[in-house]
């Protein structure tokens, strides 16, 4: 077990299940980094719970394919990290706790990847490996001042594990920095590629960031675009039609193809969230997943076209619209009205995923009022990941570096 492990673990909860005798078994890119993988993901002869009772005592006879992948590559696999029951969205589990944000521990470190974003801050592994549905490797590596990468669904393997939102639900990463990301990505990506030079040209929709941020972001944000500015990228201002809509309507879709996921399933030791989900999802018409459907996918179309027209290689916002709240938040105020924490936090992150686009966030900053990190986020169509992280690697280098998190300190 390595040192971060053992200093940080019982108290941060970043490792449901650790490997004690770690080591690797192949040459590769990855050779002798630390791995860890999200709980959802089979990791051959370890507890395989997916963060739920419902799965209490199951072991994993093999591995998922990108655990395959990772192996094949050189990485150590160091153990399977916390996450929300059956990493559906959530700030507790009362199963499996999950991980503390080691900025500030009353504070959610989000989800529901939480301990992927977690194990990156402070340092217990250089590649994590998570699953994002609606924001979920983005979130806690938001929070916890790391990066987090979601390349589109499908380009990372999600063979051998399950997968309760296949229409929006990808594999990703998260890590300290974009270089530690890129590597991960060549390493596990089924073709490699060469590296490229960014776009300098994005898209920013100031209307629905000014709409939805409280007035701390704003200010980050904006700081954030001078120093862009400052070395040759061009901020062009435009909106995407249809992004909340299609936003919500991928809400819609998480929730239809969750409640199918779990149906005929006995859930009497899940948690009362879980149950309440599907007894939600159960009271869907079909017109309604039907139109939500038809939303993500215009959402898709109009996003290419603004970049196209604009000549904007990827849309620049905010991660999240505020800080991490308190952990047992509902509502939050920004610019003096108070506004439900779920959704109102999607209104960045989950639109990618209605869209099949790639993200990633940046740390941008702290809050100066609650000493957390903020994040700026990229997206751009699927298919497009290597010019994403070129874009990322060239925004990380105009962005503040964050100090450690306290306990690294």
């Amino acid at each position: 077990m390595n040192g971060a492990i053992e200093r940080f673990n019982a108290r941060f909860r970043a490792l449901s299940h650790v490997v004690r005798d770690s080591r690797p078994h192949a040459s590769g890119p990855l050779r002798g980094l630390a791995v860890t993988v999200k709980g959802n993901i089979p990791v051959a002869g370890l507890p395989w719970t997916e963060g739920s009772a419902l799965y209490a005592g199951r072991i994993a006879e093999q591995d998922a394919a990108v655990v395959a992948r990772a192996r094949a590559a050189g990485g150590v696999i160091v153990g399977t990290t916390t996450l929300s029951e059956l990493a559906m969205y959530g700030v507790e589990n009362p199963f499996e706790p999950m991980g503390l944000n080691p900025w500030d521990p009353g504070r959610t470190a989000g989800g529901s990847s939480t301990g992927a974003g977690v194990a990156a801050a402070l340092g217990m592994a250089q590649v994590n490996i998570g699953t994002d549905s609606g924001g979920s490797i983005r979130n806690p590596a938001c929070h916890c001042g790391v990066v987090g990468f979601m390349p589109r669904v499908g380009a990372l393997p999600l063979e051998g594990q399950p997968n309760r939102a296949p229409s929006l639900t990808t594999v990703g990463l998260i890590g300290r920095s974009v270089p530690d990301v890129e590597l991960a990505w060549e390493a596990l990506a089924p073709s490699p590629g060469e590296r490229e030079e960014p776009a300098r040209n994005v898209l920013v929709p100031h209307r629905l960031i000014d709409a939805m941020c409280d007035s701390e972001t704003l200010a980050l944000f904006d700081e954030a675009k001078k120093r862009l500015e400052a070395d040759g990228f061009h901020l062009i201002d435009g909106e995407i039609p249809g992004w909340m809509e299609g936003e919500r309507a991928a809400g819609v879709v998480s929730l239809a193809e969750g409640g199918r996921s779990l149906a005929g399933i006995d859930l009497s030791k899940a948690s009362a969230g879980i149950r309440a989900r599907v007894a939600r999802a159960a009271q869907l018409a079909g017109a309604e997943v039907d139109a939500a459907r038809a939303a993500c996918a215009a959402l898709r179309g109009a996003f290419a076209e603004a970049l196209r027209t604009a000549g904007a290689g990827a849309l620049l916002t905010p991660t999240w619209p505020f800080a991490a709240p308190p952990i047992h938040a509902e509502t939050v105020e920004v610019r003096g009205r108070a506004v439900p924490v779920d959704p109102h936090r999607n209104c960045f992150v989950r639109a990618p995923n209605a869209m099949d686009a790639c993200a990633i966030t940046v740390p941008m900053g702290l809050y100066p009022g609650a000493g957390v990190p903020a994040g700026v986020h990229l997206a751009t169509p699927g298919g497009r990941e290597r010019r994403l992280l070129a874009l990322a690697r060239a925004v990380e280098a105009c962005m503040p570096k964050l100090p450690p998190p306290p306990p690294l300190r």
